[in-house]
């Protein structure tokens, strides 16, 4: 018996020192590179408890991110990762000390210093929140769409009493919005008939409107600012404003300086743009397919100035840790991490999947959450939609009060929670740009 319980404490001992030692080394083939020399450097990465997620990305001496390397969840044991001096935009950076981190073991957990244990609703708050926006000072924004409200709320989620003394904008019905964003001045941005309504942060007041109804141009050729039921609206920071017209199978590119159709700069042609979506505040958006393909994906679009192209697309993706190979529908909610990541809510069946643009196509990264109440251990009804805060570290996700599928009726719990986003071992090295 003695011998037994012996065996047992070593065998967990070991399993302890194994797991504690099993970790991701990345190791680079120099400390130092010239720019003018055209060497680059070369990352050597062990993994020895394959598969797992891993990422590796590049930040300056001042903690701004300057490009991913590898991001994915991988089988490979031994792999070497290249980088050519060049960040997320092709351009060669400037001499200086940078650091590459290494983080493996992504996960979410709920920060209870938010809301009420990490959630606002849940009770009466909201009656069915759709989306939520968070501004340059980490402000919240949500949408109750079944009670034509906006809300604000502070980064800590109490509520945000700064629009003309209160913390939400009143639809003058309900619904009235269906999607909402809000810019690096406070402006906020929600979709109606054919427009996109304006409004002031601080008074609440409509100042203007974007784009219009189409008129006659019935088949779309040569309207540029026309909307036909817009659903999702999104910013980058170039004053474009993006909105996806899913009805009509397409979506459009505006000046948002400019009122009405006076902005409209392009309308995309093909693709299945739908209700929602995300842009990575330069060219990049990414948006979710339409309902009429059963939201089965997202695209990565390219905005050219004067068209917009098709990058390329995720439907399916391959999950290594379950292995599984397994199709995307249901896509509600795209939220783009600030740096090269994305996560994609599906609301049926109850998922939240990361995954990365890696410039040429989309990596698997991980996939959260289940069934139920009990949001901290990542269970929801009924997600429909997600923000990431300015500075990366945290996402939102809403639930919805409405009904979770045609065959379920079940409704969701009409709340908002923040998640802070965490890694379970990280690795710096320091390296020299010269």
């Amino acid at each position: 018996m003695v011998r037994k319980v012996l065996i047992g404490c070593m065998i967990s001992i070991m399993c302890w020192v194994f797991s504690a030692i099993c970790q991701v080394i990345c190791t680079p083939d120099k400390t130092a590179v010239s720019v003018k020399s055209g060497d680059i450097f070369v990352f050597t990465v062990s993994n020895p408890n394959p598969p797992q997620d891993i990422s590796i990305k590049v930040y300056d001496a001042n903690g701004k991110y300057v490009r991913t390397l590898f991001e994915k969840c991988t089988t490979e044991t031994q792999f070497k990762i290249p980088w050519n001096l060049k960040d997320a935009d092709g351009k060669t950076v400037n001499p200086g000390k940078y650091t590459v981190k290494v983080q493996t073991g992504l996960n979410l957990v709920l920060d209870a210093t938010f809301g009420k244990n990490g959630i606002i609703g849940g009770d009466d708050t909201f009656i069915s929140p759709r989306n939520v926006r968070v501004d340059k000072k980490g402000c919240v924004y949500v949408l109750d769409y079944g009670a034509g409200i906006i809300f604000k709320f502070n980064p800590d989620g109490t509520p945000a009493n700064d629009i003309a003394g209160k913390n939400k904008i009143m639809g003058p019905s309900s619904p009235y919005w269906v999607n909402i964003a809000v810019d690096e001045d406070g402006r906020i941005y929600g979709t109606v008939g054919h427009s996109v309504l304006v409004y002031d942060g601080k008074t609440g007041e409509q100042i203007y409107y974007v784009g219009e109804f189409f008129g006659n141009d019935v088949g779309w050729e040569t309207t540029k600012g026309g909307l036909g039921w817009p659903s999702w609206v999104g910013l980058n920071s170039d004053y474009r404003l993006y909105a996806s017209c899913p009805g009509y199978s397409y979506w459009a590119g505006f000046d948002r300086r400019k009122k009405g159709k006076e902005g409209g700069l392009w309308r995309s042609k093909g693709g299945i743009p739908g209700e929602s979506g995300d842009t990575d505040g330069k060219k990049a958006i990414y948006l979710a397919h339409a309902y009429y393909t059963n939201r089965n994906g997202i695209t990565k679009w390219i905005d050219k100035d004067t068209s917009v192209e098709i990058a390329y697309s995720i439907t399916s993706f391959t999950d290594p840790v379950k292995k599984t190979t397994e199709q995307m529908a249901n896509v509600y909610g795209v939220a783009f991490d600030k740096e090269s990541g994305i996560f994609l809510v599906q609301r049926d069946p109850v998922r939240i999947i990361k995954i990365s643009d890696n410039g040429f196509g989309f990596d698997f990264v991980k996939q959260f959450a289940s069934p139920g109440n009990d949001a901290s251990k990542l269970e929801f009804m009924a997600p429909k939609d997600a923000a990431v805060s300015p500075d990366g570290k945290y996402l939102y996700v809403i639930e919805d009060g409405e009904p979770i599928s045609k065959t379920n009726t079940a409704p969701g719990l009409a709340r908002l929670m923040k998640y802070k986003i965490t890694y379970q071992d990280e690795k710096q090295i320091t390296i020299l740009v010269q």
